[in-house]
């Protein structure tokens, strides 16, 4: 049973982005490439955040959980944020629709996801090797970390089914924090308000915060009860703001009285 829900899990991770993205696309008749967008501004605001996030991790951990937890946040709100505003103020100039927002969005959180699933997968392979040999014979293991080893792979195989598909659960709220915060920086650019690129830093440094705060203080299926809470209240952001964009487009496209009096 385990190995099933394993399975599901990683597979999940993978296939659901990419089902998600074709009817997403058929349904608002939209191009993959946004999707695609979506997914190469997630890679590139990562180029620089992973590697200052690992360099400066023991600091960041000496100053106690809350400022460990709320400078991780600040820093993934701020990297990603950055990266949708250059995406969609420099090069995806004409792409200021409430849909195609959402889908930008969904190929953001949907290659976060896919590569997670990816590397979810690799590491089932790994355990599935690793629980049926001898790992003294697995040359890449050190000898002083060969029980240490033994352990972790105890630990994986010893799971609770229910716990096994949580990851996939965690993508599914991730995506639609990711659809909001998309919305709301296309938004902000829209009305020329940048106070909606700065509710996203917010709102995402707020929930990547409180899911790190979190993590080390409840249960995992507690914590994901709280994400599946932020998740909803994405979703509600994300349809809210959708008339918001209706009525600022039909103003930009209503002349002004002197003009419409010349016309008439």
């Amino acid at each position: 049973m385990l190995e099933i829900m394993l399975v599901i899990n990683f597979m999940g991770m993978i296939l659901l982005p990419i089902i998600a993205g074709f009817y997403v696309a058929r349904k608002l008749k939209l191009s993959w490439k946004l999707f695609l967008a979506g997914g190469l501004t997630f890679i590139v605001s990562q180029i620089l955040h992973i590697p200052l996030v690992l360099a400066l991790t023991s600091t960041f951990q000496s100053w106690g959980v809350i400022a460990y937890a709320l400078v991780l946040g600040v820093l993934a709100g701020l990297f990603e944020e950055t990266a949708r505003y250059i995406l969609f103020k420099f090069i995806l100039k004409k792409s200021r629709t409430w849909e195609e927002g959402v889908y930008i969005g969904l190929g953001h959180g949907g290659t976060e996801a896919i590569l997670l699933g990816v590397i979810t997968a690799l590491a089932f392979i790994n355990m599935m090797a690793y629980r049926y040999i001898d790992l003294s014979t697995v040359p890449s293991i050190p000898p002083e970390q060969l029980e240490l080893a033994k352990q972790q792979v105890e630990a994986y195989w010893s799971t609770p089914p229910y716990l096994a598909i949580l990851g996939f659960a965690e993508r599914i709220f991730t995506m639609c924090l990711h659809v909001a915060l998309s919305v709301m920086v296309m938004y902000g650019l829209v009305s020329k308000k940048q106070i909606w690129f700065w509710l996203a830093v917010l709102w995402h440094t707020l929930v990547d915060a409180a899911a790190v705060y979190l993590g080390q203080n409840i249960s995992m299926v507690a914590l994901e009860g709280v994400l599946g809470v932020f998740a909803i209240i994405s979703l509600v952001i994300v349809f809210w703001m959708r008339p918001k964009f209706a009525a600022f487009h039909a103003e930009a496209l209503t002349p002004p009285d002197g003009v419409e009096q010349v016309i008439s």
